[in-house]
């Protein structure tokens, strides 16, 4: 099958007439599209501008992650009362042939690829930049070479997941194109296996690329807390400027390890995705471990009203985020007001409600009055809409909120999961529960007993799973890669093929 994306490729890509800003350091300057790659600030533009349309709300600033994905992955509660957005209630339902659904489906694919596109044009030219064309030299030129690849193979990963079977049903069936080289008219979709070795090899190169900076002395500095991660500009004794900085917003060496964990683990390559994830959760400095979970600023104080969420410092448990894509204007841009509004009901909200009942429930008893996740970081709009509070509007200035600027892609958290699971297809049901019940003490929940069954496991981790990524839109991957049930109007069921896959643009094969 050959796929239609190389056109509005090439008129799409150097459409930079300026810098973004990247968090809150202006870079200063405007390129004409000839001169784009002139010299090493060009580079930086480019990488900058990836990284801002990954975080466009039809990619991971509200479709790949609390939108459509999760809309899919069954937890929210949509009625037409509370979501005036059908476009929602279809892809909860399932429905990707209803009015407006096509649409939505149609902008992921196309800014994806679009995002692709620009990706192979910096890769194509940065393979043969000299190394004096950039302020840092070597360092600066392989950091911005493997995000590059690292961001390419993040977006297709994610579209092999939403527009293909899982490995165990694909057999060698084609879906997606996996798009290496710039122009390119009419790229051919391939089968599953093959398509994951591109992303396999994209990730590890990047994982080499951008070690030369991330592992050093500075680079460990800015990576080492979440604090360190997400400021603008570094300490005073670093010795990089600020591009260096916001490596929580960047995809580093720590975020592409943790990444080639979930490919790996995707690929049916356990013992892989066993090391990656051991790897991540082992990264320290001074003895102290670079991700955690730290609830302090979730739970400055508990209650489900604008009172208690107002004094809050910390609304996402930022030291637990691997990697998240950033918009400094996410408030409008993702439309954040409208979707997560608690003043007033009207039909221009598109509120997400919650299917808590569901949602906090393990082995049929419902934990919502002990879970951190449910009595800290849920919120309830107009007094009576179970909300995420990872997207709380604060009640001054919330455009301003630096944690709606922020969409968790990867968490800390799943790679205890792909250890436990490992644990588990291995019969070691003492580890993996031991692995669970950490997680769950750190979340104010008691110990569960071990199972005695692979299955009895995957029970229990989607049922913490499907509480822990809450609005991040990656429960509906773990449901498709296990063949877990989902509950829907209280009803048990595993997702249909045409359900697990969303249609391919009837426009981009021929």
């Amino acid at each position: 099958m050959k796929t239609h994306i190389g056109i509005w490729m090439i008129a799409s890509l150097l459409f930079f007439t300026s810098c973004n800003e990247w968090l809150d350091v202006r870079q200063e300057g405007e390129f004409e599209a000839e001169d784009l790659y002139a010299n090493g600030e060009g580079y930086r533009a480019v990488i900058n501008k990836l990284y801002k349309m990954m975080a466009e709300s039809s990619l991971y600033g509200e479709n790949l992650t609390y939108g459509v994905v999760d809309c899919m992955s069954q937890q929210y509660a949509l009625t037409e009362e509370s979501n005036a957005n059908s476009v929602y209630r279809s892809f909860a339902d399932f429905k990707y042939t209803d009015n407006g659904v096509p649409d939505q489906i149609d902008a992921m694919w196309l800014n994806g690829y679009r995002m692709i596109a620009n990706a192979n044009d910096l890769l194509q030219r940065i393979r043969n930049a000299e190394d004096d064309m950039f302020e840092f030299g070597a360092v600066e030129r392989h950091l911005i070479e493997g995000e590059a690849r690292a961001c390419r193979a993040l977006v297709h990963f994610d579209f092999l997941r939403l527009f293909a079977p899982r490995v165990e049903d694909a057999g060698e069936d084609v879906f997606v194109p996996y798009v290496e080289d710039y122009p390119n008219t009419y790229a051919s979709s391939i089968a599953v296996r093959p398509f994951l070795e591109k992303v396999i090899n994209d990730l590890t190169e990047a994982k080499r690329l951008v070690a030369e900076f991330d592992t050093s002395a500075d680079g460990r500095l800015v990576n080492a807390t979440a604090a360190a991660r997400t400021a603008a500009a570094p300490t005073n004794n670093f010795g990089y400027d600020n591009f260096f900085a916001g490596r929580e917003y960047r995809l580093s060496y720590y975020s592409i390890t943790a990444l080639l964990a979930r490919v790996y683990q995707w690929a049916g390559m356990q013992e892989e995705a066993f090391a990656c994830a051991r790897e991540v959760i082992g990264f320290a400095e001074n003895g102290e471990p670079f991700y955690k979970d730290d609830f302090t600023g979730v739970k400055t104080t508990t209650g489900f009203d604008a009172a208690a969420f107002d004094q809050k410092s910390d609304y996402k448990t930022q030291s637990n985020i691997i990697f998240a894509c950033y918009d400094r204007d996410a408030y409008e841009d993702s439309r954040l007001q409208y979707q997560f509004k608690h003043e007033s009901l009207n039909r221009s909200n598109e509120f997400f409600v919650l299917d808590v009942e569901t949602l906090f429930r393990s082995r049929g008893i419902s934990e919502m009055s002990s879970d951190v996740r449910y009595q800290n970081m849920v919120f309830l709009g107009m007094g009576q809409y179970p909300i995420s509070g990872k997207y709380y509007l604060p009640s001054t200035s919330p455009e301003s909120a630096t944690h709606l600027m922020m969409f968790p892609v990867i968490r800390l958290t799943e790679m205890r999961y792909i250890v436990a699971e490992y644990y588990a297809r291995n019969g070691q049901f003492t580890e993996a529960y031991q692995e669970l019940n950490d997680i769950r003490a750190t979340r104010g929940l008691g110990e569960l007993s071990n199972g005695s069954s692979f299955d009895e496991f995957v029970s229990d981790l989607v049922e913490d799973a499907r509480r822990e990524w809450i609005s991040e839109g990656q429960l509906f991957y773990l449901y498709k890669r296990l063949d877990a049930p989902y509950t829907k109007n209280g009803v048990q069921r595993k997702l249909s093929r045409s359900e697990a896959l969303l249609p391919v643009p009837s426009d981009q094969t021929n």
